[in-house]
């Protein structure tokens, strides 16, 4: 693994000494350049939570990935470049029945710098561009919405602003982990019928003030709006066009078929099948 060429992979020529601004351009960098996808699912590929597997596919293979493969291999370049990151679990709320999911459901990170502790999440689909202040109460707005942080006890809630509401993107507490703790959600989320990754295939990128999503048979164009929320278009694909979209689009070859779907999610307390809209799904990708 080489870190230069990560950089090259996320669009750098090289990367200044430990700071703030050279975090944030990191952070930004990389969600502007690596995708959150489950194309590996619907393409015959097995996931592995395995630092050299993940950057090959995210650096060599210029692929996306679930949440614990993209703040993976994040984790890994902060500690190359003489970062001292930690990793936190995290528990998505459902947009539909309004339940966090299990823990270990996503992973972030957590920075030390200049006195203050930053948030860091290169792996979830609406989610911040820059680093995020961990701060009780804290409210910024960023390129891809308004965010703020609330807590309650032990857990910290991330929110976002949709027009005048604020809705709970995912809790998580400050306990420190380990990469091979999301070892069992990771294969959940590539098996179960449950899992949105399993009954959706989809990509999704950052844009500057704008996302562009695949999904199924669509091509979702997304974008923000300054105070919050988002103006959405939706174009209708082929099969035959998906390969070269992927492609043109997102930079992403597969070396196996793809198979779309975009089929109703069950939800496993209730086994009944609920259709998500496209902004839970962008919401939901973690």
């Amino acid at each position: 693994m080489d870190l230069n060429t990560y950089l090259q992979r996320v669009n750098l020529t090289d990367c200044a000494p430990p700071s703030l601004s050279a975090l944030r351009e990191l952070h930004r960098h990389h969600v502007h350049s690596v995708s959150t996808e489950s194309l590996s699912i619907h393409s015959g590929e097995k996931i592995i939570l395995d630092i050299p597997w993940i950057y090959d596919k995210k650096v060599v293979r210029r692929r996306g990935g679930f949440c614990c493969e993209n703040n993976g291999l994040f984790f890994w370049v902060l500690q190359q470049l003489g970062y001292q990151p930690r990793i936190l679990s995290a528990r998505v709320l459902n947009p539909v029945i309004k339940i966090f999911g299990p823990p270990f459901d996503h992973m972030l990170l957590t920075v030390e710098l200049e006195g203050r502790r930053w948030l860091c999440d290169v792996g979830f689909g609406e989610g911040f561009i820059e680093p995020f202040p961990l701060e009780a109460g804290w409210e910024e707005e960023q390129d891809s919405g308004v965010f703020r942080l609330q807590v309650e006890g032990d857990e910290w809630y991330l929110e976002r602003k949709e027009e005048e509401t604020w809705k709970i993107l995912y809790k998580f507490t400050l306990e420190e982990r380990e990469i091979e703790d999301f070892v069992e959600m990771c294969e959940y989320h590539q098996t179960s019928l449950s899992s949105i990754f399993v009954q959706k295939s989809f990509c999704s990128l950052q844009l500057p003030c704008a996302r562009l999503t695949y999904m199924g048979h669509r091509l979702i164009s997304t974008k923000y709006m300054k105070g919050g929320g988002s103006v959405k278009t939706t174009q209708e694909l082929t099969e035959e066009q998906i390969p070269g979209l992927l492609r043109d689009k997102f930079g992403i070859v597969l070396s196996g078929k793809l198979i779309p779907k975009d089929e109703d999610v069950v939800i496993p307390s209730q086994h009944q099948s609920v259709r998500f809209t496209v902004e839970d799904m962008l919401i939901k990708c973690g």
